[in-house]
């Protein structure tokens, strides 16, 4: 079941936010791309798409919103940083184990559970201390 992006992620800065509905998306899109998969097979292209997005996203979002919690001097900052060490920790682990030539739907279902867990309890409970500051 989709997890649809609503205001209780809003965080108020406009360029976390998108990023942060962007991920949204990919995390639908690896949904549906692990159903067709089970169906017809994994479409290969659609799998190294979703890498190369999480690759990015989790390099260039995770800098740019610690920077905003610093210089907001926003009390979840440090906690913020743990939380994006362990999932860089985690991404970091399943890129070594996984490559998307061969990854398979059991791995990619365990990344779906872990970002959809991201996107309901990190946004949610964390990168919203940004709407205070």
């Amino acid at each position: 079941m989709p997890i649809e992006w609503n205001e209780q992620y809003a965080v108020g800065d406009a360029r976390t936010d998108s990023q942060h509905r962007n991920l949204f998306t990919y995390v639908n899109r690896l949904e549906q791309l692990i159903e067709e998969g089970r169906k017809r097979g994994l479409d290969r292209q659609a799998v190294e798409n979703l890498f190369i997005f999480l690759d990015a996203y989790v390099n260039t979002h995770f800098a740019y919103e610690e920077l905003c919690m610093t210089l907001r001097a926003c009390p979840a900052a440090r906690k913020n940083k743990e939380a994006h060490d362990k999932f860089l920790a985690f991404w970091n682990e399943f890129n070594r184990q996984h490559n998307p030539n061969s990854v398979g739907l059991v791995a990619l279902e365990e990344l779906h559970a872990a970002l959809a867990g991201w996107l309901t309890q990190h946004i949610c409970r964390i990168d919203v201390a940004l709407r205070k500051n």
